[in-house]
């Protein structure tokens, strides 16, 4: 047998293997069928410039077809090394998928950002919002509401302690559901996580009536319930931060006019320890990850993502459009 044609059915084979390993891989990888289709368009490019070896080799005379084969050779050569990343990066992976690595951006993003506001840059956080405008679906579409709203309050430095509280712990149950073997596992059980988020989520209505200017008689009341409340929810973890807490409230309590108890999350008002015995709670968003949320909980995220998706009210004095 002629072994130019051995070598283009060796060639032929080793491009199928090839195929059938790599589809297998980008299914696994969750890429769209289009990025399949073009990797299928490559391989098959390779087995018909591999026969076209054939007849090519065989009409040209002696010393022109060893240049003739060694060129069409480089060519399929070239055309095989092209990477699988390259197909996936031009065809891209199903949406949901896309999402997932939008997700752990996002996540990425936030920490940074809290930790040291002003160290992404605006445009940054405007672009990962268009992101996940983009990868919207019907399915995904909570989740990317919330993630949405999370990057917008973190680019206008106005990220709330229990929506964030809450959000996080929402998203994650959504992203649960949508990626179940691709999730990290949270910290704690369910009840242990329930209980960190009541906790957390006391201490932030507290954080909101002391932003409060000339605290109302009834909401200083109020505020000192929430004081003593916390007492539910002492134990070894927690009664150096419950403490801290209470001490600091005290004092405020005693002199409440004209500044807040906690300014932009300044935990040093609860002492030295403060931030410390903060982190030691709640030092990762996975410390309250399965944590049970109430319906009063519920219905703040969704009045939340309602009150963002509502057109802008319109200036006072100013007509409506006429309708054309």
């Amino acid at each position: 047998m002629n072994p130019v044609v051995i070598a283009a059915a060796c060639i032929t084979a080793l491009a199928l293997f090839f195929l059938f390993i790599e589809w297998d891989a980008m299914a696994e990888g969750h890429a769209r069928v289009r990025t399949q289709i073009l990797n299928t368009a490559r391989w098959a490019i390779v087995i018909a410039l591999t026969w076209a070896l054939i007849p090519t080799a065989l009409s040209q005379p002696g010393p022109e077809r060893a240049a003739t084969i060694l060129g069409l050779a480089a060519l399929i050569g070239a055309v095989m090394l092209i990477p699988v990343q390259w197909f996936i990066r031009l065809g891209g992976r199903k949406p949901t998928w896309e999402l997932r690595q939008a997700k752990v951006e996002v996540s990425q993003l936030a920490n940074r950002v809290r930790r040291a506001p002003g160290s992404v840059p605006y445009l940054r956080l405007h672009d990962a919002i268009d992101r996940i405008d983009a990868l919207r679906t019907p399915e995904t579409s909570e989740l990317c509401d919330l993630m949405r709203a999370q990057l917008s309050d973190l680019r206008a430095g106005a990220e709330s302690w229990n929506e964030a509280g809450r959000r996080s712990i929402r998203i994650e149950d959504l992203c649960r559901r949508i990626w179940p073997d691709d999730m990290p596992s949270p910290d704690f059980d369910p009840e242990e996580a329930t209980f960190r988020w009541h906790l957390y989520r006391l201490f932030g209505r507290m954080m909101e009536i002391g932003l409060i200017d000339n605290s109302p008689l009834g909401l200083r009341e109020r505020f000192r319930a929430l004081t003593i409340s916390l007492d539910e929810f002492r134990r070894d973890d927690t009664y150096r931060f419950i403490d801290a807490v209470q001490q600091s409230a005290d004092r405020w309590l005693a002199h409440p006019v004209g500044r807040p108890w906690i300014g932009s999350f300044d935990f040093e008002a609860l002492g030295p320890d403060g931030l410390t015995e903060v982190r030691k709670i709640w030092g990762r968003d996975a410390a309250m990850w399965g944590a049970a949320l109430d319906e009063d909980d519920l219905c703040a995220i969704q009045e939340d993502l309602a009150r963002r998706a509502a057109p802008p009210a319109a200036e006072p004095g100013a007509e409506p459009s006429a309708a054309r």
